[in-house]
């Protein structure tokens, strides 16, 4: 319900305590200087760390109370002048009856008076440079059991069921926010990678001339080491393995080859191959790629060889349909997700053969719309040992971590 004076507004006080002001104006002058601050009753009222403060109108009716003191006070200096009554005693009789009447106002003897303390509504922090918000912004954590649990419950219905034997995919998931982390809204994400070892991620950014490979803080969205790479090189997908990270690159058909700790070039610092490079995870044993097609590729980490090779497929009705424009990969419980370029649905891919075993449907998680731009959905990093399950897009503003529920 929203308040009847807006925060900030200015109060003038109404007619009828004009009669209240005394001859010399104090009153008046208070107020307006009060307006000309722009403090208003919400402000005065809200604030009280020095004691209970009151409003304008309140202060006006002290002032004429003051007024009525200064009176009494004149007139008993004209007294003492007039007559010649010591000044000592004049002005110890003068503190006298301003404390008693002080003590009094109101009808508050015997307390102590009221102190008026003026303060101006506090202004809300500036935005960083990036244009986001200098903290992270609030979000009521969900009960969390597991971000990935309901997968692991569906393959368990699959395996009971007989396993490949179930024609078409599994039932569309959802998803819940956790909570919301900052991220670095000038990042073209092309992949990302959670780190167990130091709870950070890995995290590749692409578009000639602004790529890089960089380690981000989880909590604050701060990148903690960088390497940009030759202004030739488009990035693309990313992963770790074996103390390497290796990271694809788009049209210039190379996969630049990292120290995991340093960032330096590793030996040998480059490997090739004959396609588009789009995303890159591992299975533990090869490093799986896509290039934007249908095909996922197993290849060797050290020759980069394929091993082999399957074609991610969707079966409907009993009718095979190729999932293409795979984009970003990560592997999640044995499963080989996969964000699919311009849409806000992950593909959840069975690595043997390609099989797509459901959808992940992720509308409305970030506000903000592209309608058609490149600022997609594109970045997923999973906790293993945790079971915590992260999200993002390409140049957005915000990181997300999410658990998955059954849509509907």
């Amino acid at each position: 319900m929203a308040p009847e004076i807006d925060a900030g507004s200015r109060v003038v006080a109404p007619k009828e305590a004009q009669g209240l002001m005394d001859e010399s104006g104090r009153a008046s002058e208070d107020l307006r200087r009060d307006e000309e601050k722009g403090w208003g009753t919400e402000s005065l009222n809200e604030m009280q760390p020095l004691g209970s403060v009151r409003n304008p109108i309140d202060r006006q009716r002290a002032d004429d109370e003051e007024g009525g003191i200064v009176d009494i006070i004149r007139s008993i200096t004209r007294l003492s002048l007039g007559r010649k009554i010591c000044l000592a005693c004049t002005l110890l009789t003068v503190i006298i009856i301003s404390a008693v009447i002080g003590a009094c106002t109101e009808g508050n003897c015997g307390q102590k008076p009221t102190i008026i303390v003026e303060v101006p509504t506090p202004t809300p922090a500036p935005p960083s440079a990036s244009g986001a918000p200098s903290q992270t912004p609030a979000v009521t954590p969900q009960s969390h059991s597991g971000a990935t649990k309901i997968v692991s419950e569906l393959q368990e219905e699959r395996a009971a069921a007989g396993g490949s034997g179930i024609a078409g995919a599994d039932a569309m998931l959802s998803f819940s926010v956790v909570k919301v982390y900052n991220h670095d809204s000038e990042a073209f994400t092309q992949g990302l990678e959670y780190m167990s070892d130091s709870s950070t991620f890995v995290e590749s950014t692409g578009l000639w001339g602004k790529s890089s490979i960089r380690e981000v803080d989880i909590t604050t969205g701060n990148v903690l080491k960088k390497r940009d790479l030759q202004p030739q090189f488009f990035g693309e997908g990313c992963t770790v393995f074996q103390g390497k990270i290796y990271q694809l690159t788009w049209r210039e058909r190379v996969c630049l080859v990292y120290d995991r700790n340093t960032l330096a070039p590793a030996d040998p610092p480059q490997l090739h191959y004959d396609t588009d490079g789009w995303g890159l995870t591992t299975d533990g044993q090869f490093l799986i790629m896509s290039d934007g097609s249908a095909t996922l590729y197993f290849r060797h980490p050290i020759t980069f060889a394929v091993s082999r090779k399957v074609s991610v497929h969707e079966v409907v009705g009993g009718d095979s349909h190729p999932v293409t424009q795979i984009n970003e990969l990560e592997m999640v419980r044995g499963e080989v997700w996969a964000n699919i370029w311009h849409t806000d649905r992950i593909a959840r891919i069975r690595k043997e053969d390609g099989f797509l075993l459901g959808w992940i449907d992720l509308t409305g998680i970030n506000p903000r719309n592209y309608a058609g731009g490149d600022d997609v959905l594109n970045g997923i990093a999973w906790d293993k040992e945790n079971d915590r399950l992260w999200v993002t897009g390409k140049t957005w503003a915000r990181l997300f971590e999410i658990d998955l529920i059954r849509k509907g």
